[in-house]
């Protein structure tokens, strides 16, 4: 919420259940933050001028204001390049609460489409994400339209996906994982 310019949290929004949610979810550490600013002096989306970057996030989470970090599409905007997690003086692994957020999204199917189609992917292909627009090039030059990965093969395939089954993906996918 804004008054006059300045952003003002409700506290009254605050929902400890959530929080315990998080930690449940692999933010072990998320109460020891101590917001000490060091993991925005390095995160790419605080020096891109994102105004929802990841110290923002962790105090969020540490509030407990679920319907904020789930209606917010910041937490999937994390290139995941763990310069927080080097730096934090806590090592609260500030990553880890991104990912414990996305994980809680994905449970209630609060993320972007996309989202699902790289799980999706990632479960039945062993990529992500496949760049577009380059299959036609790929079979002119006599290449897969898709690139081969180990899951290529179908005993690996099959192998790859009963670890993943065995993740908290068999809770929280979209999809069947069959």
């Amino acid at each position: 919420m804004e008054e006059g310019g300045v952003n003002v949290i409700d506290l009254t929004q605050g929902d400890e259940s959530f929080v315990r949610e998080l930690i449940a979810l692999g933010a072990d550490e998320l109460r020891e933050c101590i917001q000490c600013g060091k993991c925005a002096a390095t995160c790419p989306m605080a020096l891109a001028g994102l105004e929802f970057f990841i110290k923002r996030i962790v105090h969020a989470a540490n509030l407990g204001l679920r319907d904020v970090l789930l209606e917010d599409s910041s937490v999937w905007g994390c290139q995941s390049c763990n310069r927080c997690v080097e730096i934090c003086p806590m090592d609260i692994k500030p990553y880890e609460v991104i990912q414990a957020v996305r994980r809680a999204a994905m449970k209630v199917e609060s993320c972007p489409a996309n989202t699902y189609e790289g799980l999706r992917n990632l479960y039945r292909f062993g990529h992500a994400v496949f760049p577009k627009g380059f299959e036609e090039r790929r079979k002119k030059v006599g290449l897969p339209e898709k690139p081969p990965t180990a899951l290529s093969f179908d005993e690996l395939r099959k192998k790859y996906q009963e670890v993943l089954k065995q993740t908290i993906l068999e809770e929280i996918a979209p999809f069947p994982l069959d």
